[in-house]
C-alpha cells in the first residue's frame, strides 16, 4: 500500500511545480512562462522552487523568496495594492453625490403647488374674516 502512496505524492509535488511555474515569467530576457521556457534562467529558477518545496517552504513562501530575488515582475499577474487614498476619495465622493442627489430631488418644484394665486386669495379672504371677527369682539 505504501508502495503506491510514493509515485502519487511525487506526482503531486511535480503537479504543484507546474502549477506554480506556470504563473511566473523567467526573469531573462525571452519573457516567458516558466512552465514552457527551456532557457537556462526558468531551469535554474525551476530547481529553486523544487529545493524550496522539498524543505518545507509553502507556496506563499515559495513566491516570497522567488520576488525577493527576482522582483515582482517575475509573476504573470503581479498583486496589486490597494491605496487607502483612493478608498477615502471614492467614498467621499460617493457620499457628495448621494447628498447632492438628495437636495436636487428635495428642491420644490412649482408643480407641488399647482395653482399658487388661488391659495392667496384664499388666505387673504380668511385673513379679512379673521380680523372683521376680531374687530367685532
Amino acid at each position: 500500500m505504501f508502495v503506491l502512496l510514493i509515485p502519487l505524492t511525487s506526482i503531486n509535488t511535480i503537479h504543484a511545480d507546474e502549477d506554480m511555474t506556470s504563473i511566473l515569467i523567467c526573469p531573462c530576457e525571452c519573457a516567458m512562462v516558466i512552465s514552457t521556457c527551456d532557457c537556462p534562467t526558468a531551469i535554474q529558477v525551476k530547481k529553486e522552487i523544487t529545493q524550496m518545496k522539498e524543505n518545507g517552504f509553502s507556496e506563499k513562501q515559495v513566491f516570497s523568496a522567488l520576488q525577493a530575488e527576482y522582483g515582482k515582475e517575475i509573476q504573470v499577474h503581479p498583486e496589486k495594492t490597494s491605496s487607502t487614498s483612493l478608498w477615502i476619495g471614492g467614498i467621499s465622493l460617493s457620499i457628495l453625490f448621494v447628498f447632492l442627489g438628495y437636495i436636487f430631488t428635495r428642491k420644490p418644484s412649482k408643480d407641488t403647488i399647482p395653482d399658487i394665486k388661488k391659495y392667496e386669495q384664499r388666505f387673504e379672504e380668511e385673513y379679512k374674516k379673521f380680523v372683521l371677527e376680531m374687530e367685532e369682539l
